[in-house]
């Protein structure tokens, strides 16, 4: 019985003391609780800045956030809050009773109960924001979305399928629906319009959205690079195919993932054979392995698809016929066929062109502004079994040598070329440089010669890719052929078969790909006295490849005894231990171009004398030695993306007297100060700059801006193109844009500096970083005003307290300024300061404010109606921020129906404003209607408002 009793006894003290003492404890240990509480606060906060980074690099790389991040960030944010609240408030511990005799156990008790309840929430709240992935995983490129089962409709193609293609096209729509069908081929001569034919089929499938799973396509081309084909293929599958460093891992490593799912289909394309394809070296499945895979090829002839890749069922594909080649020459010549003369005149010229869509844009961009007289010229002169008179129509049409020349260069090196390349090959070749041009108009000639080869369709249309220019391969066959180019003057590539010893011998200029040890001692054979140009190169992954001894011998047997007219020489992807010593004959040489070459010693080098162009782009080189500074005619240098390069040694930059352009982006940033004692090894210095008084292009890294305030000013004040990077600062780029950025850690009185001030005019892209002791306006940073700024950062700046203002005494600014981001700048209070001229800002099209809390309106009314470019608006953590429009000031009459266009807003993101009452206020309860217009647009993805009147809608969605 005293058992039971004790049992029951303890029992009760359980259930009413450990509650009570837990009450009691709350009390106690007030301060432990609370100590418990900023300690784990600290954990939450780390831990909140690492998930924040994550995110941002996702959405820099365009990943869609996973939705239990966003709901942790959220609940981080909440509970840090409280946090903060709870420790504001700590002060309640010291509250006394009794005459301030005792602590006052009420205020305690409530303190150390929502501490040590807010710190268990962190605890628990830690381990859930320990993300291994912060983002959905993208889909592959090569993904059709909405694919099903159902049968695929042969409807009708783009606007490029004529109605004598368009039974070929729901032909081959139906034989993509067969299943009995797994190969498919279409041939038909260069420039009939095959590739064009099968976008058109790849865009009906996406549109259709069925059928197949993914779609994924590679060219092939007449020397097929497997590596290449493997990668294409991998790219639309997403798949990490460059890790596997060996062959058969490639292989296999492909041909699983086209065989994962037996229940996936997949249309593989393959543009462009010339003969059989080792489709089991690829990685592709064969017979009854190939299960959901269908192949769609295409060629110049029809044995290839037939007889050598076994394709079930195949298509020719013919020229137009006379009334489609009629319409399509006079849609290209335009309003010129009004002339009743070259009305005549034209239909004749339209049936020599055998209906290739190719020649028929090239020959009427040719004439569509010329004389009659070059039309029956035309006329007399075009053989419609004879490509090589119809390309040399276009080719004779060229008024400039220049072009004529950047033409040949073109069809030498074949495909896709980077514009670079040609300038500087086509500057060692002797082009673009009449009358002595400086490199910069050498670099507005080529341009120039580019446009004239694209006006007459030489030069394939490559849309906004600036950087570079395609050649359809059939140009490229007719300008390295005998008749094409003369006997005297011969070009090889890779299509040059067995030439004979005297043709050989006659070569201006070699262009090889992928060149080994055997093809290059071949070569080697014969001394090719008038070589001018040579150009060879391995795959760029060469230092992947097994044997990669037989890519190192094949330097070793480059003799240039016998080249000693050579003017040009271009490496890619070769390991270059030394060079050899007969390089040193090369008196002509002007351009040296050592593309993602390793390089280990070019000391050699120097004795180039002749040498005006010399780049090491992305390659592998440690030092440049002393010798390199004797090369005094050099005009540019370029060592953009050496990761490697840590040591130039003093005096090299100083002796290249006529350097024009040097470019060192990611490259050396060793700079040594003027008062600095080496440790190890002597560097350049930033004052043998002084020297490059030519200087127009510069890309320069200066980590250390103090260094700056040591050589007073420097020579930069006439360059024209810059990308400078001061104080190592990261984040956006925008390429081909002028660019300065400053992170000038307590050195703001460089931007006092002539050569600064003189750079800022013409700088259209602008980075600040760390603005501290300056100007209080942003407007007031240069004071010829920012004629060229199209965008400007502006980050982590107390100094500034506005961007723009009414100050009189300063030209306009921003009036060309199309994107504006601000961060953290603590004390800014307004983005205009009184009134502004109408053309400030004008021109904005995205607009990014993060962390600027004495922010409490953006834009006034009678501004923001000038903003009608505007497409962007991301507003985020301004505490202070009531709206982003407000009426104006001293408005007298408040008009009834004040409304605020935003005609291109496509996306609108206003987060974590908490004291954001609306989206805009009017004058004395005035309405003010602001209309978007998400035209073409889905609804912007994030529209966080809180508080929003009747007075704020939306129209026109």
């Amino acid at each position: 019985m005293v058992d039971i009793v004790v049992s029951v006894a303890a029992k009760v003290a359980e259930y009413l003391v450990a509650p009570v003492g837990r009450q009691c404890g709350y009390v106690i240990f007030t301060n432990s609780y609370v100590g418990q509480l900023k300690k784990e606060l600290e954990k939450l906060d780390e831990l909140k800045v690492g998930v924040q980074r994550s995110v941002n690099d996702a959405e820099n790389n365009m990943m869609e956030i996973r939705l239990e991040v966003n709901r942790w960030k959220n609940d981080a944010e909440n509970s840090a809050d409280k946090a903060r609240s709870v420790l504001d408030n700590d002060g309640r511990a010291n509250k006394t009773c009794f005459c301030r005799w005792l602590p006052n156990p009420k205020e305690r008790f409530l303190l150390g109960r929502d501490a040590r309840k807010t710190a268990q929430a962190i605890q628990a709240l830690i381990p859930q924001g320990k993300f291994e992935r912060v983002y959905y995983e993208r889909a592959p490129p090569g993904h059709v979305p909405g694919a099903s089962n159902v049968n695929l409709s042969a409807g009708d193609g783009g606007d490029t399928i004529t109605d004598s293609r368009a039974s070929i096209f729901q032909d081959i729509m139906k034989a993509l629906d067969d299943e009995e069908l797994k190969v498919i081929g279409v041939y038909g001569p260069g420039g009939v319009g095959k590739t064009t034919l099968l976008e058109e089929v790849e865009k009906k499938l996406k549109k259709e959205g069925r059928l197949f799973h993914m779609i994924v396509k590679a060219k092939v081309s007449q020397t097929p690079d497997l590596n290449k084909i493997q990668d294409d293929i991998a790219y639309f599958f997403s798949l990490k195919l460059k890790e596997e460093p060996s062959e058969v891992g490639r292989r296999d490593l492909l041909c699983q993932r086209l065989q994962k799912d037996p229940s996936e289909k997949i249309l593989i394309i393959l543009d462009d054979l010339w003969d059989k394809l080792d489709m089991k070296a690829v990685g592709f499945p064969l017979g009854d392995e190939s299960r959901g895979c269908k192949l769609l090829l295409t060629s110049r002839f029809k044995d290839v698809l037939e007889q050598k890749m076994l394709a079930d069922r195949t298509f020719r594909l013919e020229g137009l016929n006379n009334d489609e080649a009629f319409k399509l020459f006079e849609k290209t010549v335009g309003d010129k066929l009004k002339d009743e003369e070259l009305r005549l005149i034209a239909p004749k010229v339209v049936k020599k062109l055998a209906g290739l869509p190719l020649l028929i844009i090239s020959v009427a961009s040719t004439l569509k502004y010329s004389h009659v007289s070059a039309w029956k010229k035309a006329l007399r002169k075009i053989d419609e079994s004879n490509i090589e008179t119809i390309v040399k129509l276009s080719y004779d049409h060229l008024k400039s040598e220049d072009a004529k020349s950047l033409f040949l260069l073109c069809g030498l090196i074949g495909g896709t070329i980077q514009v670079e390349t040609l300038f500087v090959v086509g500057m060692g070749w002797g082009l673009f440089q009449e009358f002595s041009k400086t490199m910069r108009e050498s670099r507005d000639e080529l341009n120039i010669a580019l446009d004239s080869l694209h006006s007459i369709c030489l030069l394939q249309d490559g849309g906004d890719d600036k950087e570079n220019v395609t050649i359809h391969d059939l140009y490229s066959e007719v300008v390295v052929s005998t008749s094409f180019r003369g006997q005297n003057s011969l070009m090889m590539n890779r299509n040059y078969g067995s030439w004979q010893k005297e043709k050989l011998e006659k070569c201006c200029a070699i262009c090889l790909a992928d060149v080994g040890r055997d093809r290059l001692a071949e070569l080697m054979m014969w001394q090719f006295p008038n070589l001018k140009i040579l150009m060879l190169s391995q795959p760029e992954d060469w230092r992947w490849m097994l044997e990669q001894h037989d890519v190192e011998e094949c330097w070793g047997l480059l003799d240039f005894t016998y080249m000693k007219e050579l003017r040009v020489l271009y490496l890619c992807s070769l390991h270059i231990s030394s060079f050899s010593s007969s390089i040193g004959i090369l008196g002509n040489l002007q351009s040296l171009y050592l593309d993602h070459c390793d390089v280990e010693d070019v000391t050699i080098l120097g004795k180039l004398k002749a040498l005006q162009i010399l780049s090491f782009a992305q390659s592998a080189i440690f030092r440049l030695p002393k010798e390199i500074g004797e090369l005094t005619n050099l005009r540019l240098l370029n060592l953009s993306n050496c990761y490697g390069l840590v040591t130039i040694e003093p005096g090299v930059l100083e002796g290249l007297i006529k350097l024009e352009e040097l470019h060192m982006k990611s490259s050396f940033d060793q700079w040594m100060g003027t008062n600095e004692i080496p440790l190890e090894s002597c560097n350049a210095r930033l004052a043998e700059l002084k020297s490059l008084t030519r200087l127009t292009t510069l890309e320069i890294s200066i980590p250390d801006p103090t260094i700056l305030l040591e050589n007073g000013d420097l020579p930069f004040g006439k360059l024209i193109r810059f990308w400078i990077n001061i104080g190592s600062v990261f984040g956006r780029e925008f390429q081909g844009l002028t660019t300065m950025k400053l992170r000038l850690k307590g050195c703001d009185d460089i931007l006092s500096k002539d050569w600064v001030q003189e750079t800022l005019q013409k700088t259209q892209y602008l980075h600040l970083d760390g603005l501290r002791e300056f100007k209080k306006n942003a407007h007031e940073l240069c004071v010829q005003g920012f004629t060229q700024l199209k965008h400007l950062n502006i980050h982590n700046s107390p100094s500034i307290k506005y961007i723009t203002s009414s100050s009189s005494d300063l030209p306009t600014a921003f009036t060309i300024l199309e994107s504006l981001f601000l961060e953290n700048l603590i004390n800014l209070e307004k983005l205009c300061n009184g009134l502004v001229a109408p053309d400030c800002f004008s021109k904005l099209k995205a607009m990014h404010i993060r962390k600027c809390h004495r922010l409490v309106n953006l834009w006034s009314q009678s501004k923001m109606q000038r903003l009608v470019h505007l497409e962007e608006i991301q507003i985020c953590e301004c505490d202070s921020l009531q709206a982003i429009i407000t009426y104006d000031a001293g408005k007298v009459e408040v008009a009834a129906n004040d409304i605020v266009e935003l005609p291109d807003v496509r996306r609108l993101d206003l987060r974590k404003l908490p004291n954001m009452t609306s989206f805009c206020t009017g004058a004395k309860g005035a309405l003010i209607q602001v209309i978007f217009s998400f035209v073409g647009y889905r609804f912007p993805e994030f529209l966080i408002l809180q508080m929003i009147p009747r007075s704020y809608y939306y129209e026109g969605i």
